[in-house]
C-alpha cells in the first residue's frame, strides 16, 4: 500500500452551530476497522439477486405431488413383521404384497396353542369320569354324605364348564392363527403410490400401527415442507413457482393451507448453506394447472416475488432497490468488509426496473460479497452474521432523525427563525425585563436586571443575557 493511500483520511474541520455543540469527524487508516456494538444480518449477493431465480431471500422448499386421499395399512401388533415388500414411490395395484409376517414365529405359537388345547381336553375328560364316580357314590350315600358329595359335584361341574369354554377359545384362536399363517402376506387394499413405509428397526415409534400409507385417486395435491425458522415468512394466498427437478418446466400456484402441526416424518428441507436440524411443517399449494405433473413427482417450490409476471431476461447483478442508500447524490450499500465488520460501500447503478423494483449494479459489488438490508440503526463497524437469529440492531431514533442533527439546527438559524427569536427576547429586555410567573406566562419584573447578581448571568452565545435556571 502506498504512503498516499495510508494517509488518505485527514482531520475534518469542526463546525460549531448556535453554541449547542459540535459534530466532529475522526480519521483512521484503511485497515483500522472501528468496532461498534450491534450485529447485522448479511446474505450473499448471489442469494438476494432478483434475477437469480432464488427470489428475494433465496428460499427454496421441497415438495411432492400427492393424491388427495390416502389408505393406511396397519399391522397386528400381536405379530412380528418379517419384511416389507415396497418402498416409497412404488406404484401398487390392489392385491400386491406390501409386507409379510414372521410365519416361523406364528407356527411356534400355533404348536404351543394346540398342545395347550389338548391338555385342557384331557383334563375335561378326566373330570367328567370323576364326576360319574361321585354321582354313583351319592346315589348310595346317606343323607349327610349325599349333601357333602353334592357340593363337590357342583364344584367339579363348574371346573368342567370353565375348561370347556377355554378349549373353545383356544380352538378359535388356533383357527385364526392358522389363517394368519396361510395369509402371512398383507396385500394392498387399493391401487396407488406408496407414500410412507415404516422402519422395521423402529416399530415402537409407529403412529397408530401404520406400516404403509398409499396415496390413491386422480385428484392431486401439491405438498411442500418448510423449516420452523422460515414458516413465518409464508402466508395463505402467497404466489409460488413450482419447478421440476428433472427438466426446465415450471408451474405457478398459490399457498392454500399451512399446517402448524410438526411433521412426524423426517423429510429434507432444501435451503443452500443451511442445515436442517429443526421441526418441519407442511403446506399445500393450489396450482393453476396440473398438466405435466405426475403423482409422486418431487418438485422445488420458490416464493414468487414477481407475482407470476413475465420478466425480461436480466444479466449481471440485479438487486432490489430497497438495498440501496442514497446520500449526497451517491449510492451505497451495506457490505461485509474486512475483519467481518459492516461497511458502507459506494456502487454504480445501471438500468432500473421501476415495475419490479430492482436495479442493475454496474460496479462495486460481486456475487460472493455479503450485503445487509438497510433496517434499523446500522453503523459502520458493527459485527456481521449470516444467522438471522443473531441479528441485533438498535431501532431508529426518531428524535435524532428529526432534531438531533447540527445541520438541521444550522438550517433553522439560516431560515431567520433563530434571529427573529433573538430580536423578541431583546424586546423583552428593552421593556425592563420579563420573568416567568407561576402560571407559565411572562410578566414584567421592574428592576429585575439591576437586582440580578453578576455571577448568576451568562451569555448564551448570541448576546442575550439570561438568568441561570
Amino acid at each position: 500500500m502506498s504512503v498516499g493511500r495510508k494517509i488518505a483520511a485527514a482531520v475534518i474541520t469542526v463546525a460549531i452551530a448556535a453554541g449547542a455543540g459540535f459534530a466532529g469527524y475522526k480519521y483512521w487508516k484503511k485497515n483500522d476497522v472501528p468496532k461498534v456494538d450491534g450485529t447485522v444480518y448479511v446474505q450473499k449477493v448471489s442469494e438476494v439477486m432478483s434475477n437469480s431465480g432464488l427470489g428475494l431471500s433465496g428460499m427454496r422448499f421441497t415438495g411432492v405431488v400427492e393424491a388427495q386421499k390416502t389408505e393406511d395399512v396397519k399391522y397386528d401388533s400381536t405379530k412380528t413383521i418379517k419384511s416389507i415388500s415396497v418402498k416409497v414411490g412404488d406404484e401398487v395395484k390392489k392385491g400386491d404384497e406390501l409386507f409379510v409376517y414372521d410365519v416361523e414365529q406364528m407356527n411356534l405359537e400355533l404348536d404351543s396353542a394346540v398342545i395347550e388345547a389338548e391338555r385342557l381336553e384331557y383334563e375335561v375328560e378326566t373330570k367328567k369320569k370323576e364326576l360319574e364316580e361321585m354321582e354313583k357314590l351319592k346315589a348310595k350315600a346317606n343323607q349327610e354324605e349325599a349333601v357333602s358329595l353334592e357340593a363337590d359335584i357342583l364344584s367339579l361341574k363348574s371346573d368342567i364348564a370353565t375348561s370347556e369354554y377355554e378349549i373353545k377359545t383356544k380352538h378359535a384362536a388356533n383357527e385364526k392363527l392358522k389363517k394368519s399363517i396361510k395369509n402371512a402376506s398383507v396385500t394392498a387394499p387399493t391401487d396407488g403410490i406408496i407414500k410412507e413405509v415404516a422402519d422395521l428397526n423402529n416399530m415402537e415409534t409407529l403412529s397408530e400401527n401404520i406400516v404403509v400409507r398409499i396415496s390413491k385417486g386422480d385428484n392431486y395435491v401439491l405438498k411442500g415442507t418448510v423449516n420452523e425458522m422460515t414458516i413465518n415468512t409464508l402466508y395463505v394466498g402467497m404466489p409460488v413457482i413450482i419447478r421440476s427437478r428433472i427438466d426446465e418446466k415450471t408451474w405457478n400456484g398459490t399457498i392454500s393451507v399451512i399446517d402448524t402441526n410438526p411433521k412426524k416424518s423426517e423429510e429434507d428441507y432444501y435451503d443452500e448453506g443451511e442445515a436442517s436440524q429443526s421441526s418441519k411443517y407442511s403446506f399445500t399449494i393450489e396450482p393453476e394447472t396440473l398438466d405435466g405433473l405426475m403423482l409422486g413427482q418431487h418438485i422445488i417450490i420458490e416464493p414468487d416475488f414477481n407475482m407470476g409476471a413475465e420478466v425480461k431476461e436480466k444479466k449481471g447483478i440485479w438487486i432490489y432497490s430497497d438495498y440501496l442508500i442514497e446520500e449526497d447524490g451517491k449510492t451505497f450499500v451495506w457490505v461485509k468488509g474486512e475483519k467481518d465488520r459492516i461497511e458502507k460501500r459506494e456502487v454504480t447503478v445501471g438500468e432500473r426496473d421501476e415495475e419490479m423494483g430492482d436495479c442493475e449494479i454496474k460496479s462495486g459489488l460481486k456475487k460472493d460479497d455479503s450485503i445487509a438490508y438497510p433496517m434499523g440503526k446500522i453503523e459502520v463497524g458493527m459485527a456481521v452474521t449470516n444467522n438471522i437469529e443473531e441479528m441485533d440492531i438498535p431501532e431508529n431514533d426518531v428524535e435524532d432523525e428529526d432534531f438531533g442533527d447540527d445541520a438541521d439546527f444550522d438550517e433553522f438559524e439560516e431560515d431567520g427563525d433563530f434571529e427573529e427569536f433573538g430580536e423578541e427576547v431583546g424586546e423583552f429586555e428593552e421593556e425592563g425585563g420579563m420573568v416567568e410567573g407561576e402560571d407559565g406566562e411572562f410578566v414584567e419584573a421592574d428592576g429585575a436586571e439591576e437586582e440580578l447578581p453578576e455571577d448568576e448571568t451568562e451569555d448564551n452565545g448570541d448576546g442575550i443575557e439570561a438568568a441561570k435556571g
